[in-house]
Formats: structure tokens, sequence, C-alpha cells
């Protein structure tokens, strides 16, 4: 008989202190992390046998050191979901959703990912099914990239040609039934396709007007993420029952992916209500539906005068759009509730932008923002592109002036918010949410930043550093974090924009 220590196992795990408070100690609530006990503890034992045979338990059987498995050389959660059912030998995919995926109230559900709702689907998954094998490539194609293994990208590769066959033939039988499925294997193989992605991405005339890529047409286009699209439209048309969340985080993804490839949303998708969106969520759903149609108008500004068209957009007319949208933007920030404001405090730690961090209620209130200020450096990028435009004519010229010095003013103080709010998500800033909540290294490649955060910071921090008038100094920070935020993700499409840019908002 010993006399044990009554923290929670989770606490034990993690050798931190435990409050021992029953059923969920105040550690694990602060962390929203599985508050597990010890059989004793949670009967209330206070002293407990260390002899599990004296206690009727089977003896555990001898194992020679040679027919041990290696353990991996990753960082994993010791909390386990229950509802797991791969087999613990599937090294790839269990360090993929544990170290990649979101769970239960650790992102609110209007922040949430498609990949969230994958857990749901793992008890009753079938090996060859579409889904399946897209997570088996997916998990490969990651765990390959981030832990630098060739035999793991090969095995995606073949799992992903697999994949594609499968999800064929599972399109042409698309029912009520698995339509869910489908929608989420498209995702992820889409997903997988950015994740290995080569990185060069070179033309062969380069330097021709037609061939301008601001819209990183190379990386995006011709994607899974069209797939994906039709499936939901094919839902929405045949009237099939609607999984509401699932959904909505599908559809959230590819307004994202919308706005990177300067295309409208398809008008059957711009309806957030039709999807659930409601509120707050909804306000801002509707201006990201605009900015998307407003970056598609805008692309001929990159052009020289002498390739722009009559039929394209006037220059003004964008400039108004713009203001417009950028009016909207500020009407829906100062309407947000407390619970979504944020709170500011000042840090003397090395590692910071300027001193100065913003907090949040939850690390989804900090994704959301973290978007606003993107979109909002976009919008008046493209507001200040117009204005330049015009003050090529000189008549104009002095008119516009004062306009674009505060576009200009706009873009700095944006860029600033964004500095500011993106440590909470980093776990060497010495924030004590980031610290409480997530591990200080999952990936061999000791990245600062958890994979599973580092998906909420990929898309805004994706606009923020390839918009224009951005301040240098703001602008090497944010890309310093970016290329933090691709390391960690393993993701061969953010890796090519970092080394190549070519992408502009």
């Amino acid at each position: 008989m010993v006399f044990p220590s009554r923290g929670c196992v989770t606490c034990k795990t993690r050798r931190i202190k435990c409050d021992s408070v029953h059923p969920v100690c105040g550690r694990c609530q602060k962390a929203t992390r599985t508050c597990a006990w010890d059989q004793n503890e949670e009967a209330g034992l206070l002293f407990k046998d260390e002899n599990d045979f004296a206690r009727g338990k089977p003896r555990r059987p001898w194992k020679s050191k040679a027919q041990a498995p290696p353990e991996p050389d990753v960082g994993v959660d010791p909390v386990v979901s229950p509802v797991l059912s791969i087999s613990k030998n599937d090294e790839t995919l269990n360090f993929w959703l544990e170290n990649y995926i979101n769970r239960d109230a650790e992102i609110p559900e209007f922040a949430r990912e498609y990949s969230y709702f994958l857990v749901d689907f793992l008890p009753k998954v079938q090996h060859d099914s579409s889904l399946y094998l897209a997570m088996s490539a997916f998990s490969h194609a990651v765990f390959g990239r981030v832990m630098q293994s060739d035999k793991s990208i090969e095995e995606a590769e073949r799992t992903f040609a697999r994949g594609v066959e499968r999800v064929q033939s599972e399109i042409r039988q698309a029912s009520q039934n698995n339509i869910d499925e489908l929608l989420l294997a498209t995702m992820l193989m889409a997903d997988y396709e950015d994740v290995m992605r080569n990185q060069t991405f070179h033309s062969e005339n380069e330097d021709s007007l037609t061939d301008l890529d601001v819209t990183g047409s190379r990386i995006w286009e011709d994607s899974y993420y069209d797939v994906t699209a039709s499936l939901l439209r094919q839902r929405q048309h045949k009237k099939w029952a609607l999984n509401t969340s699932l959904s909505r985080a599908v559809r959230r993804k590819l307004i994202r992916v919308c706005i990177i490839r300067g295309v409208s949303v398809p008008e059957w998708l711009r309806d957030g209500s039709q999807f659930g969106e409601e509120d707050h969520v909804l306000t801002l759903d509707s201006i990201m539906v605009r900015v998307a149609a407003l970056r598609e108008r805008s692309l001929c500004l990159f052009l020289p005068k002498s390739a722009r068209f009559s039929s394209q957009p006037h220059p003004g007319d964008l400039a108004t759009e713009a203001r417009a949208v950028d009016a909207a933007l500020e009407s829906w920030s100062a309407a947000l509730p407390e619970d979504w404001k944020y709170t500011t405090r000042s840090v003397l730690s090395m590692g910071f932008f300027d001193g100065m961090i913003y907090g949040y209620t939850t690390y989804g209130h900090a994704a959301i923002w973290c978007r606003y200020y993107a979109i909002c450096m976009v919008v008046n990028g493209i507001r200040n592109r117009a204005l330049s435009v015009m003050a090529q004519c000189s008549s104009q010229m002095l008119s516009v002036a004062p306009e674009q010095d505060t576009c200009l003013q706009k873009i700095e103080s944006l860029a600033t918010d964004l500095c500011r709010s993106i440590p909470a998500f980093f776990t060497a800033t010495g924030d004590p949410v980031a610290a409480e909540s997530t591990r200080t290294s999952t990936t061999a490649c000791n990245s600062q930043i958890t994979p599973k955060l580092a998906t909420l910071l990929a898309w805004p921090l994706l606009l923020a550093v390839n918009t224009d008038f951005i301040p240098q100094s703001q602008v090497q920070w944010l890309k310093s974090k970016f290329k933090s935020i691709a390391d960690a993700l393993g993701d061969g499409s953010l890796e090519a924009v970092t080394e190549q840019g070519g992408l502009k908002f």
C-alpha cells in the first residue's frame, strides 16, 4: 500500500501540479482538456493497492525488448478521445489526428474547420472507402513532409491514387447516405494536393501580360475544392437532408478559397442563412462574399493601362465599392458584443512585434478577428490601388491623395492589430492561454506553433503577407510567423508562396 498523489492522471502525465478538484480539476478546465482520474481516486479511496495481481487483475505478460515496437519520435497528446477506432499501430494517422485535428471545446462552432467532423466518422468508416483512403493519404503526406520521411511520401502517393479511383466511383453513386463522407473525402483530397504541391511554378512565358498570376492560379486552380462545391450543390439541388454544421464548415472554406483565387462566390452559395449562419457570423460571412466579388473585379488593376479594356470596371467605381465594403467591416466590428472584444496587455519579453499583445475569449474568436484584419487589409489595398490608377491622371492626382493617405494609415494600423493578435497562437511567447492549452513541441521540426492552431492562422496570414502597401517592418515580422506556420503544417502550397511570392492582394 502506498500513499498516492491526489492529482488527476492528465496533470500527472503533463507533470504539472493538480488542485485535485473533482470531477474536473482547475488545470484541465482552464486548458479545456479531458480530466482523467485513476479508478481508485474516482471512487474516493485515499489509499490504493499498487499490486494489480493482488487485486485479481491478470499479470501483464513479459515482452521481449526485441519485439517491442519503437516509440514514434513525435509528441502525442496523452488524452485520447474515446471515439477513435484507429489502430494504435497506425502511427501516421494517429500523429495527424492528435496534432492536426481540433477537438470538442477547443474551438467554438463558428470557427471550426471541416476536419473537426472527421472524428464522428472514425468508428464507422470502411477501410476501403474514399474517406478512409483520403485520410490515410493525407496523414501520410503530412507525416512525410514534417518528419522528412520518403517512405511516408511514397505511401501517400500510392494511397491517394487508390482514393481517386474510389471517390470517382462513389460520386457516381452519391446519395443522401454517403454525401457527408464524400464532402469530407474531397476536402481532404484538396488539402492533400496543397500539402504535396511542388514548390516550383515557373511558367514558359512569365513576362507575358496575360501570364500574370496574382491569384496563384498555378497553385489553387483545378483542385478537388471544385468537386466539393459540386457535391454541396448537388445536395442542395436534390434537397437531401442537410448536415448543417458540416455544410457550414465546408462552405466557409470554399468562400476563403474563392477570395484567394479571385473569383466570385457562386450565387447558390452566397446566402449563409440557407446554411444556418446567423447573427454576427452571418454578417461577416456576407461581407466576405462581397470581398470575393470585389477582388475578382479589381484584378484588372494589376494590368498596365495598355492591356485594359473599356469593358473592365472603372478604377473610380472599384474605389467606391471598396470604400463601402470597408465601412461595412467597421460597422461589423463596432456592433460585436463584449465577449467578442479583445483585451490588451504590455509585455517586456523579446519576440513580440511592439511589446503589446491582444487577448481573446477563445482561439476561435482570435481566428475570426485575424480574418477580419486580413480582409480589411485586402479591401484597403484594392481601394488604394484603384486610387493610384486614378492618380495617373493629372487632373485627379490631388483629389485622391488624401484618401490614399487614409488607406495607407488603415493598412498599417490593421497590420499592427494582426501582429498583436498572433502571439496568442504561439507556444513560445509566454502567453498564459497558449502555454496552458497547447503543447510546446508536437513535431520533429520543433515548431513554435502547434499544427492545429497553425491551421487557424494560415489563411489570414496568407492574405496579409501578400497584400501590398504594408510597411516593411510589419511584412518581415508577419512573414517569419507565416514561415513557422508553413513548416508546422508541412504545406507545399504555403511554402511555395513563402519562397516565390507571386500571389497578390
